[in-house]
Formats: C-alpha cells, sequence, structure tokens
C-alpha cells in the first residue's frame, strides 16, 4: 500500500494500480513455464500486444533504418520482435531483461530460429546503468511493454521514472529514436511521461475502437527523439 506522506507529483504518476504484472517475480514464473512449452511443444509463449502492432513496428523499422543499425529492445521477453528484424536482415540486434528465464528462452527461440541476437540480463531501472559512458549507444531503442510493466510496480513514481529515463537516453545516441509500445498509456499521456528527455517525432498506426462517442486506441505506439543535452 500506498504511504501517506506521497507527493503530489508521485500521485499524479500513478494514475495506473499497481498489479501483480509490475513484480519481477511474476516475469520469472511466467518465463520459466514459457521456455518449458517451448523445450515440449515449441510454442513460443505470447506475443504481447499482438502480431499485428508487432508487425506495424518491424515494418517501420525495416523502412526507416539501415540493416547495419544498432537496435536494442528493453525488456525484450521472448525476444520474438527481435528475431523478426533479424529475419527482415537487420545484423545488430540487442535484448535485455530482467529476467533471466526470459533472457534462457529468448535465447532458445533464436537458435532455433538461426536468428544471431545478443540476448543479456539487465535491468534498466539498475543503479549499475548511471554512468553513460559504461555503455555501448544504439540507433534505436524499442520498449514495447517495458515501460508499462514499470509504472505497475507499486512504488512507481517520478523517482521511477526518472531513473528509467536518464538510463534510456544514457543508451541511445544524441540523433538516436526510441519507439515505445504503451497500453497503459494513451499516446498524449506517454509523451508527458516522456517529455522531459524526449520530443515526439511520429505516432505509427495502431487499431482503434469507439465508444460513448468518442474514438480512440487500445494501443499506442509513439516515436520520440532525445533531447539535446
Amino acid at each position: 500500500m500506498e504511504s501517506d506522506n506521497r507527493t503530489s507529483d508521485e500521485e499524479s504518476d500513478n494514475d495506473v494500480p499497481s498489479s501483480v504484472l509490475g513484480t519481477k517475480n511474476f516475469w520469472d514464473h511466467q518465463y520459466i513455464t514459457e521456455l518449458e512449452n517451448f523445450k515440449d511443444h515449441g510454442d513460443i509463449g505470447e506475443i504481447w500486444f499482438g502480431k499485428r502492432i508487432m508487425d506495424t513496428i518491424v515494418k517501420w523499422v525495416a523502412d526507416k533504418f539501415e540493416k547495419n543499425m544498432s537496435i536494442l529492445d528493453l525488456g525484450s521477453g521472448n525476444g520474438v520482435l527481435l528475431i523478426q528484424l533479424a529475419q527482415k536482415g537487420f545484423q545488430n540486434l540487442v535484448g535485455v531483461d530482467y529476467s533471466e528465464s526470459a533472457v534462457v528462452l529468448a535465447r532458445a527461440i533464436a537458435d532455433s530460429r538461426q536468428a544471431k541476437i545478443d540476448y543479456k540480463t539487465m535491468n534498466v531501472l539498475s543503479d549499475d546503468l548511471a554512468d553513460p559512458q559504461d555503455h555501448m549507444k544504439y540507433d534505436l531503442l524499442l520498449d514495447k511493454g517495458t515501460f508499462d510493466a514499470i509504472s505497475l510496480m507499486e512504488d512507481f513514481g517520478s523517482a521511477i521514472r526518472e531513473r528509467y529515463l536518464k538510463t534510456t537516453c544514457s543508451l541511445l545516441k544524441e540523433d538516436g529514436l526510441f519507439l515505445i509500445t504503451t497500453c497503459n498509456w494513451t499516446g498524449e499521456e506517454i509523451v508527458q511521461h516522456m517529455a522531459t528527455h524526449y520530443s515526439r517525432t511520429e505516432v505509427l498506426p495502431t487499431p482503434s475502437l469507439q465508444f460513448g462517442g468518442k474514438q480512440g486506441n487500445k494501443v499506442s505506439v509513439v516515436v520520440f527523439r532525445k533531447k539535446k543535452s
């Protein structure tokens, strides 16, 4: 339960209630199960946000970037997004996840597809990533649900969001782009969350729905560029 002395900024950040989806324990067990299913049945597990959204992202990347551009997928899960990019000819692909079981699963699936992808265990909120000089910088960062999971953490607020923003900036080249896919936040809300460090460059089309006379999107895919320091 949140303490009573939270600041008003922290309260405004946490419009989405905390959930088990915001815990590492949930994802560790999720990917252990998916790894067992893959070994037993060849089932790669769930494609978060669905294949249609993934295909939209893959097409955008393929149309926008040269095949040798460096791409980092934050919270890569089963790694299928990067595998799709590898099959499009991309060669410099790295996926990171804070769940070791996710990394093991992603490597197993990539090996079965003969896809050359470097998967690593990494927590984007770790203090170990505080120094940008210690890390490779990428042309493109992808986040397909990772900020969503972070925003479901029980103690999510302005401090955690700032750590996420600083770390992602440290991993991105000055002229690089950052694509975020979210279902917890609207397009405008995710722009507000990113505003201190990033500027929106474009919004990718996603399926929409109409309710109560208003049009909206269940999933938002927004592209950002890092602001010059």
